[in-house]
Parts: C-alpha cells; structure tokens; sequence
C-alpha cells in the first residue's frame, strides 16, 4: 500500500513506540508520514522571561499535517485499514480533520470532515488540498451522528474512540530519558492528548519520576478545567477565540481530571490579554506558533509566577500546533467554495454525489 510499512521492513515514525499503544497491527497496515521523534529545544532565554529555570518545547507542531492530531489519525486511520473500514467520518474545528484527511488519503479510506463555517482559512485551504469530502455546518456534532447512523461511516473523533489516547503515549515515550521531568504542559480540546501522555509516563516510570501534567484551555473553558474555576465564576477572564477550539464536554473530562490531579498539575484558563502578551514575548525570542502553543507558555508564566511546580527539573511546553494557525482569517470569497449541509437530507445527497455507500448497497 503506497506509504504504508513494507512487511519486514522497520517500523516508520511513530510506530518505533508500537509496544506502547495497547493494539496489534501487521506491518502493512500501519501509515505514516513521518509523525512522531518530534524535537525537543531548549529554550532558556525564554524561559528565564517567564521565569521557568529550565524551559524546553516539545515541537508537535512541526508534525506532517501541522498538529499533534497526526500521531492519533495515524493510528485510527492505521485501524481502520487493518479491519478493512473504509469510509470514515470526523468533526472538528480543523486539526483533526486536517490529519484524519492526510492519512485516509493514504490508506485509501473515503473520509466525511464536517467543519465549523468559521474554521479560519489557513485549515480549510489545507483541507482542500486533500481528496477527500469537506462539509461546512453549523451541525457538525449532529450530522456526524447521522453519518454514522445511516451510513456507518467509522467515527474519527479522539473524544469517543477509546484507542485514540494510546497513540500519544509516544510523546512520553520521547520525554523519558532526557533529563528529570518537573512538569509537561499542553493545549487541550477532548483530553486524549493528555490522558495518552499521562498513560504513557505511568507506563515507563516509576511514581516518584512522573511530572505534573498540567492542562490548558482558552477561557471561559470546557470540562477539563472546570474543577479549578468553578468558585471565580463565569465572568473572571474575557471570552478568548481559543474557547471555540476546546470541548465544552467530553467524555474523557473525567479520566483526564484524575489523571492531572493524582500528577499534582492542574487545569489553567487562558484569556485575551495573557496571549497578546505571551504572544509578544515569544516574538521577541523567536518563536512562532498557534495561539495554542501560546496559551500553553501563558499558563507556564502564570504557574511560575505562582511557584505552582517544583524547580527541579524541566519543564516541558507541548507546542500542538504550527505557526500557520495564527491566521484566523475567514474564507473569502474568491475561495473556492465547500459544500454546505444543515440537514440530514442535503448531507445525504453531498455523500451519494461523492460516492460513499450505503451499508446494505455493500
């Protein structure tokens, strides 16, 4: 299968971290485009204006498709073409349909990414770029049910596949071995990140060498941050766009709570003032990227600022997606235009048009 593993051949990108992802795949199954062995950059003089000893940035967002979702599409994509599944759907607010696009490409697999009408530009001019079925809707989460209702269509979100976490074990996997851990920090929409993370170092350390894990969102929040800000009230930070890219719920909110506080770390809510000046801070040392990778160096500032985590060892900021996604202009115009459905029966007629089947027309 073109830019599948050959049999016998040794594992590609992520798949050196196969042992840790709890399933069984043959060789030729397994896709990948390069994902995983992410670098991980020390940032001193950065750290030291944010008042970190020992700062370093996990690059998720040099990733092939932009993001960390790539590690988790590749393996959900990876299973799909082990099981023969062939038709797949996701609803996200870009990322994830951007990753789950490249791999269904490469698996071979007809895929139904239902986005936002407000998904800026720069991702839906990505996703254009794919062979693949695109739908803007303000119903996304209800459409995608349909499709899975009525088409059975394999359902791609991280939120409610229970394999999705185990693919970012390898982020951990990459961490171990670097040097004591005081704390990882990352950006969190559904939580499957952070409960692989958190899986994975359970996994390969002993309890005294774990880090806090600790979990962002842009205000006002969603469930992962809940139990931390419920007593400041609705009204304590502005609303932040980054809200929009969160999961007010998530099925995984329970499991990741666990798993931050039994780490020590904690939920943070990140507003529009901490990220215009993060934002300005990271431009002067030189590093640009998404507005989620800022809200992750806000929160370090904001702990740090608090004496929140211990001062020995690292701490590491999981930056999740690339520079690219600070645009967040709007389509135009003059872009080429996606389909739209608001209704089961235009989705309907957009999926027959683009030639997914039907289960009892298989």
């Amino acid at each position: 299968m073109p830019g599948s593993e050959l049999a016998g051949a040794e594992p590609l990108g992520q798949w050196i971290h196969a042992e840790l992802f709890s399933v069984s795949l043959p060789a030729g199954s397994r896709l990948s485009l390069g994902e995983g062995g992410t670098p991980l950059e020390p940032a001193e003089e950065l750290g030291e204006a944010l008042g970190i000893p020992s700062l370093q940035l996990k690059r998720e967002d040099l990733s092939p498709t932009g993001s960390h979702k790539a590690r988790c599409l590749g393996l959900l994509c990876s299973l799909l073409v082990a099981a023969g599944d062939r038709q797949a759907v996701i609803s996200s607010s870009g990322n994830a349909a951007v990753a789950a696009a490249a791999y269904a490409s490469l698996g071979g697999i007809r895929l139904l990414s239902l986005v936002s009408p407000r998904t800026p530009r720069v991702k839906l001019d990505r996703l254009r770029g794919y062979p693949q079925l695109t739908v803007l809707s303000e119903r996304p989460v209800a459409l995608l049910h349909h499709a899975v209702r009525s088409w059975d269509l394999a359902d791609l979100r991280g939120s409610v596949n229970p394999l999705a976490p185990n693919a970012y074990r390898g982020i951990a996997a990459e961490l171990v071995g670097t040097g004591a851990l005081a704390a990882v920090f990352l950006f969190a929409s559904s939580g499957a990140s952070a409960l692989g993370i958190s899986q994975g170092f359970n996994q390969l350390l002993p309890p005294s060498e774990r880090p806090q894990l600790h979990v962002v969102e842009g205000s006002p929040g969603g469930e992962l941050t809940r139990p931390w800000y419920q007593s400041t009230g609705p009204a304590s930070r502005p609303e932040s766009h980054l809200g929009e890219l969160g999961s007010r719920r998530s099925r995984l909110s329970p499991a990741v709570r666990r798993e931050v506080r039994a780490s020590g770390g904690r939920g943070w809510r990140v507003g529009p003032a901490e990220l215009a000046g993060i934002r300005e801070l990271a431009d002067r040392h030189g590093l640009r990227t998404s507005w989620e990778g800022l809200a992750t160096l806000a929160a370090m500032r904001e702990a740090a600022a608090g004496d929140q985590v211990s001062r020995a060892g690292s701490w590491i900021a999981v930056l999740t997606g690339d520079a690219a996604q600070l645009d967040l202009e709007p389509s135009r115009a003059d872009d080429r235009p996606l389909p739209v459905a608001e209704s089961e029966l235009e989705l309907d007629l957009l999926l027959e048009a683009a030639g997914f089947t039907r289960p009892d027309a298989r």
